[in-house]
């Protein structure tokens, strides 16, 4: 700048050049006065073309000067301009020397990542003059999420465009950045590449220009730098453009460095956080260089005292000195060693399971020693040895046979009691499933297959199939196998089949026999209601006639005490002929009954027998009871009343009456009778078990008829003391049946039928006087 006036002054002014022209005037009048005053004519022309020719040599001379002068002046402008410019471009280098020795300064030993993503944005805002920026990362799906900003303090209220509207709806820029290249958009400037959304990005947040470099590592898109400029356009960072693509690569190197550190230090922790004791052993120098945390926890050891340990601490650390024998050599560069153990710092051992890796690095043999704690399987082995014997005992106890078949290979494990159920010894049985189906007969084949078929389709829970099995004499053998699928594989595949079998050939014999003897037991009963029941039918019939035709007191007593003998005779008969159908019965078939109705049928047969004790029989409950019932449901009633009669004494009543019991009907007979003993009441519906009444006689059957016939209408019978004086209450409860119609109400006013009504109105009976 201060050589500026000094080349300014080397052109000649063109002042000077019309001073020096009137001087030449001047001069050459002085030379030409002599001659016009002597009136020399050649003289003065000749003077005259001389002042000429230097008139013109002057001009021409100054017209040089002028135009020499014009050139020096633009070359100097343009000595002037590349000054001014190499000064610009010395600074601008300055800067980014500065900023990239800065940075480089940085990465060279990058502690903090963060913090050097953080200030490499300040450098290149500051150096690019802009407003704020931004580093954007991509995830996984594609979206882009702010990582790292920096902002000045002019625009620190400022929200980066990118919060507002995600990159990946502005696809002309998604297409450029996936490209790797730069993008400049700036509120003036329009192209026919890019839509409509970029300019309303602009406008729509207040900006100047957007510069965008893309973030990339290892030809991977990362992310982009976003350089956002409120008051400036893009020229000024346009010269930094290779600039900002260093920076870019720089900042790609930091972001792989800290995912390198993220990785190491997930890597780290998972190594300390693992259930196994993990040591690194230099086997040059026989000594630990490092540990996880776990190993220290677990052997009582510090860190520091594991890596100073030398070779005899060592040695008895692992109670052996692996490191030291030819194990590579003899193993290659894996060993594993399942059960040793290792000594802790309070000389307690531990079983463990040792597995060490060799390596080589740097001509530098080390090796990692991977320990793992087996206590726990220690004991769980203990518990499934102590199982297994258990086990083994049990079905030594049950003398069953157990299989184990593997679904994959069609290997099937027997045990020694599978083989000898048939005779066999088990060296002598091949170990698959064709032995099995070998020796089963060909007509059970089908069906055992079948069974097997459902279970592994999971159509039954359980697999169980009766079938013929050879035994070693030839001789088909009853045989009932169980079984479940007991593991699947990865593909959810069933694998695994297990299960036990037993010799069911005594059992089918029982089972023959037993068919045979209830085919008898039927027999005999048939046998009892046909062929005893009709001969003793036709002697009552007799012993009737002969009592209408018998006029002598002694032989009518006779005749009346072989009617009552009779009877009892076709009671047994019958009621023995009753028990056995119903034990033979399964179930009943059911249909809805009024109860109401099918006591008072059970109580119209009665009517003879109050009259000759001169007894009432009293309905309390009224209105309809409607059950899930069998018509056999009246021998129940006629069972109660009937009893209620016997042992209830001359001139009393007979109290029916029905309560209603959440689902249930509870139908109740009272007697007032002698009443049954706590001690025998649970006795009273066994067969063949009676207690003692005076006067009366009985097989004992009755009341075990009553408990069967209610247990197969779903009920249950019971007996209790009567609560309104002496005797009993004998009652059974009925499961009810519904209906969407309503139910008549119950009615608590008693019904009663005597001696002396008709029945001919079931609905309302008559009290009347015996």
């Amino acid at each position: 700048m201060k050589k500026e006036p000094m080349v300014r002054n080397m052109k000649i002014p063109g002042v000077v050049n019309t001073v020096f022209l009137l001087v030449v005037c001047i001069l050459g009048f002085v030379l030409l006065a002599p001659f016009v005053i002597e009136a020399s004519t050649s003289s003065i022309i000749i003077s005259s073309v001389l002042i000429g020719c230097a008139f013109i040599a002057i001009i021409f001379a100054s017209n040089h000067i002028e135009k020499k002068n014009k050139e020096l002046e633009n070359n100097i402008e343009e000595l002037e301009n590349k000054r001014i410019e190499l000064e610009h471009l010395v600074e601008r280098n300055a800067k980014i020397e500065d900023m990239i020795s800065s940075l480089v300064s940085m990465f060279i030993q990058p502690n903090d990542t963060d913090a050097i993503i953080h200030k490499t944005l300040e450098r290149t805002g500051t150096l690019c003059n802009t407003g704020n920026s931004y580093l954007y990362l991509f995830k996984q799906n594609g979206a882009a999420y702010m990582s790292h900003q920096w902002k000045s303090e002019k625009h620190a209220d400022r929200t980066s465009v990118f919060e507002r509207k995600a990159v990946s709806h502005l696809s002309w820029i998604r297409a450029k950045l996936d490209r790797r290249q730069i993008i400049v958009l700036t509120e003036n400037e329009e192209s026919e590449e890019r839509t409509g959304k970029e300019q309303d990005l602009l406008r729509s947040n207040g900006l100047k220009s957007i510069f965008i470099i893309p973030v990339g590592s290892n030809e991977e898109l990362k992310g982009f730098i976003s350089l956002e400029n409120y008051s400036v356009g893009v020229d000024h960072c346009q010269d930094y453009t290779h600039t900002l693509k260093v920076v870019s690569e720089l900042v790609g190197m930091a972001l792989n460095h800290r995912s390198f550190l993220k990785d190491l230090s997930l890597f780290k922790d998972l190594i300390n956080r693992s259930n196994d004791f993990i040591f690194v052993i230099d086997l040059e120098n026989t000594n630990i260089i490092d540990v996880n945390q776990t190993a220290c926890q677990e052997l009582g050891h510090t860190r520091e005292e594991f890596l100073n340990m030398n070779e005899q601490d060592i040695q008895n650390l692992f109670n052996d000195n692996f490191w030291c024998n030819d194990l590579q050599e003899m193993f290659g560069d894996r060993y594993l060693e399942p059960n040793k153990t290792l000594t802790r710092k309070d000389n307690s051992t531990l079983p463990v399971e040792l597995n060490v890796t060799f390596s080589n690095l740097d001509h530098h043999n080390y090796a990692l020693a991977i320990v793992r704690d087996i206590t726990k399987r220690k004991d769980i082995e203990s518990i499934l040895e102590k199982t297994k014997e258990v086990m083994e005992l049990a079905l030594d106890g049950a003398d069953l046979g157990m299989w184990d078949w593997n679904l994959r290979t069609d290997e099937v494990m027997y045990n020694d009691r599978w083989a000898s159920m048939a005779g066999y010894e088990l060296e002598n049985i091949e170990q698959n499933i064709n032995s099995w189906r070998e020796l089963t007969h060909p007509d059970d084949l089908e069906m055992l297959n079948a069974n097997i078929d459902n279970h592994l389709k999971g159509e039954t829970p359980l697999f169980e199939s009766e079938f013929r099995m050879k035994n070693n004499e030839g001789k088909w053998q009853w045989i009932l196998a169980r079984g479940k699928l007991t593991e699947w594989d990865k593909n959810n595949e069933p694998f695994r089949f297990t299960g036990t079998t037993m010799d069911l050939d005594e059992r089918k014999r029982f089972e023959e026999e037993l068919r045979h003897s209830n085919e008898l037991k039927d027999l005999f009963t048939d046998i009892m209601r046909h062929d005893l029941l009709n001969p003793a039918g036709n002697v009552k019939g007799f012993s009737d006639v002969l009592l209408e035709m018998e006029q002598e007191q002694t032989k009518t007593h006779i005749i009346k005490t072989m009617q009552r003998s009779i009877d009892k005779l076709i009671e047994m008969i019958d009621s023995a002929a009753t028990f056995a159908k119903l034990e033979s019965a399964e179930e009943l078939e059911l249909s809805r009954m009024d109860i109401m109705m099918m006591l008072k049928n059970a109580s119209e047969q009665f009517y003879q027998h109050l009259r000759e004790k001169n007894m009432d029989l009293e309905i309390r409950a009224r209105g309809n009871y409607p059950a899930m019932l069998n018509p056999i449901v009246e021998e129940i009633f006629a069972n109660f009343i009937s009893n209620a009669i016997k042992y209830s004494p001359e001139n009393t009543k007979v109290i029916l009456d029905i309560e209603d019991h959440y689902d249930e009907w509870k139908v109740k007979v009272i007697d007032s009778g002698e009443g049954i003993p706590d001690e025998s009441k649970p006795l009273v519906f066994d067969r063949f078990k009676r207690v003692h009444k005076k006067g009366v006689k009985g097989t004992g059957l009755g009341l075990a008829i009553v408990k069967k016939i209610a247990e197969l209408l779903g009920g249950s019978v019971g007996i209790e003391d009567n609560p309104e004086g002496q005797g009993s209450v004998f009652w059974v409860r009925l499961k009810k049946a519904y209906a969407d119609e309503h139910q008549n109400d119950i009615h608590n006013e008693p019904d009663e039928i005597s001696c002396n009504d008709t029945f001919a109105n079931n609905d309302q009976a008559v009290m009347n006087d015996c």
